[in-house]
């Protein structure tokens, strides 16, 4: 006959409890603390990310999509904002650690003080992506950029829609003087003045290019040939600082989103329309199809960093000539554009 003592089961009841406690907290800290396990068992590194409603963030989404991100030991948060200032505000007070923009934002934002560098251009590495159009009216008969000279056209002043604007038109031999330009900061508003002939152009970045020439403005000229403006992807220096590493792997995901998207561009149409509000009147348009082209990541040249720098101080929006290497950082990916 077994001996059961109260006490001596208690204490070691209780011993055996706090062991299996012990076991249970160390495990759980093992594999939390913030991080999770990606499908190789390491460490997920956490990285936000703020995404504009534009076709550029396509191949963050397939990534996310697809796994790509975690795949690479990556916990990638994708955050949404309504304009580039609510993003730009982000990027400012450490909220978010990158995004895709243009090399005028990247400028600006290092003139105020905010510490980001472009790591690879995102569209515009050739000509006929990213594209901006300068466009007349359907009923204006402006069909020429001759017939554009001290005509007044729609606008987002000090933006990138102003710069490509200028740089479409001198291209086609207008003088920077002829070329008058008045502000609509807001694109449907825009869209919407030049379509029912509340101005006789204006300037619109696809997928609203696409739209307004569907509905029967006329394309004065456009960057599918004249590759004057680039978007990038934007990354703190916070970030690369301290995981280059992550940041490099963040871009290899990104690189392979892109190979899917070059292999079969019409795959991503709900994507497009879901998360880019790119209309079905556009995606379903044989006649004027919407441009979806992204290269491989490679790093903005030289001559258009130069270029964007150069405009901005004439306009007197940044307060130094800022150089190459504090607006662009070339150890993210290999080769380079300059």
């Amino acid at each position: 006959m077994i001996d059961l003592q109260p006490g001596l089961f208690f204490k070691k009841g209780m011993a055996v409890f706090f062991f299996l406690l012990i076991t249970a907290a160390l495990t759980g800290a093992a594999g939390g603390c913030g991080q999770e396990k990606g499908k190789s068992g390491s460490e997920q590194v956490k990285i936000r990310l703020g995404m504009l409603p534009i076709i550029d963030n396509l191949p963050f989404w397939v990534a996310q999509e697809k796994g790509y991100f975690q795949v690479a030991g990556l916990d990638v948060e994708l955050i949404s904002f309504p304009s580039a200032v609510e993003r730009d505000s982000a990027l400012t007070a450490g909220k978010i650690d990158g995004g895709v923009g243009d090399l005028l934002a990247v400028a600006a934002l290092r003139n105020a003080g905010t510490p980001v560098k472009a790591v690879s251009l995102a569209m515009g590495a050739q000509p006929g992506e990213s594209r901006f159009a300068v466009l007349s009216s359907p009923d204006s008969g402006i069909r020429t950029a001759e017939q554009l000279k001290n005509v007044e056209i729609a606008v987002s002043l000090n933006s990138i829609i102003e710069y490509a604007t200028d740089k479409l038109l001198q291209h086609q031999g207008l003088k920077v003087g002829e070329i008058k330009k008045v502000s609509i900061p807001k694109m449907p508003v825009r869209l919407e003045a030049l379509l029912t002939g509340k101005v006789k152009a204006a300037t619109l970045p696809d997928p609203l290019a696409t739209l307004a020439v569907i509905r029967g403005a006329h394309i004065i000229a456009d960057t599918m040939n004249d590759n004057v403006t680039q978007t990038v992807i934007i990354i703190s220096e916070d970030l690369l600082a301290k995981n280059l590493p992550a940041a490099k792997k963040l871009m290899n995901a990104y690189a392979r989103a892109v190979d899917d998207i070059r292999a079969n561009p019409t795959a991503f149409a709900g994507t497009l329309a879901q998360k880019a509000n790119v209309p079905e009147e556009v995606l379903t348009n044989k006649e004027h199809r919407l441009p979806v082209n992204f290269s491989a990541p490679r790093l903005p040249s030289r001559q258009d960093v130069q270029e964007v720098v150069d405009w901005l101080r004439a306009r007197n929006l940044i307060e130094k000539p800022l150089k190459y290497e504090e607006l662009v950082d070339g150890r993210v990916i290999e080769g380079s554009g300059s």
